[in-house]
């Protein structure tokens, strides 16, 4: 093994290594447990998909809960073959962390010099893909593929898109369009460029294959009385609507225009690629431009649309910020060394491009920063809370209809019946977003209140444990009450306190006995709020 990929490996092992065990550590009971609730969501589905062939959170019903149907599959396929394990998401991740790494060294071992290894070499560092191993998401299987993708790109562009390489990109560009529903982004840029630089048929290849997937499972769902589109695409995306040219507007001045994290994540890159451009083709055509800097292209307009369309905060614009990293290294050979002939203009571009270089650097080490006091305290977080959420409806209500916000330990390990109020888990209440979201904050909030409360009735649902804060102008005035788990020194539980309902004086009564048998984690604080 070259020993620059040694080191480069022993980073990203120590970095994941370290988070790893101090998860174990913090917990309760020498288990692992998952810093994201949203896991336990992936693993509960594909459970389902095995013992019953329903893709939902809910044993018996399709609700497509999951944005990432690739990763979904892997974790059934593995269940399938091996039986159930919580576990295989952590394997998953360590196994796309250790892959991401190695393609990002033979990114640059192939197509660059010594110099841009070594800076590569800093990627796995800055581009958090150790905290996304550690988190158990499917975005460590999005980052190898976009590295994959750029690789493939780069590899086809240099060879003239010869078979063997044009069949290795189509491969990667299927998986692509299978980990996250925000690769059609990428799928369709990289298909105009293809359409413009006169590949007809690779354009058309790559479109089919990056949107087969997507059409396949889209289909499967409005079989199944769902949509086309996950229900967390449908509720967290954004999409034109109403009056078509006032919605844009909307949408433009959201997802950019007063959008700060889009300022605070791609403004640097944006600026060293403009000064890269500028300074390289600023005597040829734009042509040029298409013909040769297909990924710069395609990268950018993905940035562009998901910041329109998707989400850029959390974790979801992690791989954009590894293939804005590795373009940047890519391009900085000339900026790097300035040289004492160069013309003052040069020296004014050689300034800006490190400048936002090394603020893009700073910006890395920030994130590194903050997640990192994430990190340490989320697992805990995830046990106090949706662990012992899950661990008391197991004890005491299982195969009954339970209201929740937060479904995923609760669906993987309580075996109840599930109402997402969210709607990620419910198509019902995805539905009354899709048909609703048009409405004022104040008229949504008022008939989603009326929905959600008489379908809870009607359904004849048990007991709820939400936020209350959560519910539509706040939860109806004849629920009970009966008492208040909270945690402390939260970081990734969307609040620090759930209140647990009853709906009828009955249920009161069992709720308030059970939950004082429930031998509850001593690090939550209970508070029983009914009195009989």
């Amino acid at each position: 093994m070259p020993k620059k990929l040694f080191y480069y490996l022993l980073i990203f092992t120590l970095a994941i290594a370290f988070y790893f065990i101090h998860s174990f550590y913090i917990v309760k009971g020498n288990v692992f447990v998952y810093p994201l609730d949203d896991v336990y969501i992936h693993l509960a589905i594909a459970k389902n998909f095995v013992q019953s062939g329903f893709w939902g959170t809910n044993v018996g019903h399709f609700d497509s809960a999951s944005s990432s149907i690739l990763y979904t599959l892997i974790l059934s396929f593995l269940i399938k073959i091996f039986g159930d394990n919580v576990y295989y998401p952590m394997l998953v991740n360590i196994v796309a962390g250790y892959s991401t790494v190695y393609c990002i060294y033979r990114y640059f071992v192939d197509f660059y010099s010594l110099r841009e290894v070594k800076f590569g070499m800093m990627i796995s560092i800055f581009c958090l893909l150790f905290t996304m191993v550690f988190f158990g998401m499917e975005q460590s299987l999005h980052m190898l593929l976009s590295v994959l993708a750029i690789y493939f790109i780069k590899q086809n562009e240099k060879h003239g898109y010869r078979n063997k390489d044009f069949i290795k990109l189509l491969v990667v560009i299927l998986f692509l369009g299978m980990i996250r529903f925000e690769s059609m982004f990428f799928v369709t840029t990289f298909s105009v460029l293809l359409f413009i630089n006169k590949r007809i048929k690779e354009g058309f290849s790559i479109l089919t294959a990056g949107f087969l997937p997507i059409l396949i499972f889209g289909c499967i769902s409005i079989e199944n009385g769902g949509y086309f589109f996950p229900n967390s695409v449908l509720i967290k995306g954004n999409y034109p609507e109403g009056n078509i040219f006032l919605s844009i507007w909307v949408i433009f001045k959201r997802g950019i225009l007063t959008n700060i994290s889009f300022y605070k994540l791609f403004l640097f890159p944006f600026i060293c690629i403009g000064i890269y451009l500028f300074s390289r083709y600023k005597n040829k055509s734009i042509k040029e431009i298409f013909k040769n800097e297909t990924i710069i292209i395609v990268v950018v307009s993905t940035a562009l649309m998901q910041s329109l369309f998707g989400m850029i905060r959390h974790r979801y614009e992690n791989y954009l910020l590894l293939m804005f990293f590795i373009i940047v290294v890519s391009v900085s050979h000339d900026f790097i060394k300035p040289k004492l002939q160069d013309s003052l203009k040069k020296k004014v571009q050689q300034i800006l491009f490190l400048g936002s270089f090394a603020a893009f650097g700073g910006l890395g080490c920030y994130l590194v920063w903050y997640f990192h006091f994430i990190s340490i305290i989320a697992s805990k977080n995830i046990q106090e809370q949706q662990v012992e959420m899950s661990r008391f409806l197991n004890d005491y209500y299982q195969g009954e209809k339970v209201v929740a916000n937060d479904i995923g330990a609760i669906s993987y390990f309580s075996n109840v019946k599930i109402l997402d109020i969210i709607g990620l888990g419910s198509t019902d209440v995805t539905r009354f977003f899709v048909n609703n979201k048009n409405r004022d904050e104040v008229q949504f909030n008022n008939s989603f209140h009326i929905f959600l409360t008489q379908y809870i009735k009607n359904n004849k649902y048990k007991i709820a444990v939400i936020y209350p804060d959560w519910y539509p102008d706040k939860p109806p005035k004849h629920w009970i009450p009966v008492a208040s788990w909270k945690i402390e020194n939260n970081m990734v539980a969307a609040r620090d306190k759930v209140v647990w309902y009853a709906f009828d004086r009955n249920a009161a009564d069992n709720l308030r006995e059970n939950i004082k048998k429930f031998k509850l984690n001593k690090n939550v604080k209970q508070d029983i709020i009914y009195k009989k």
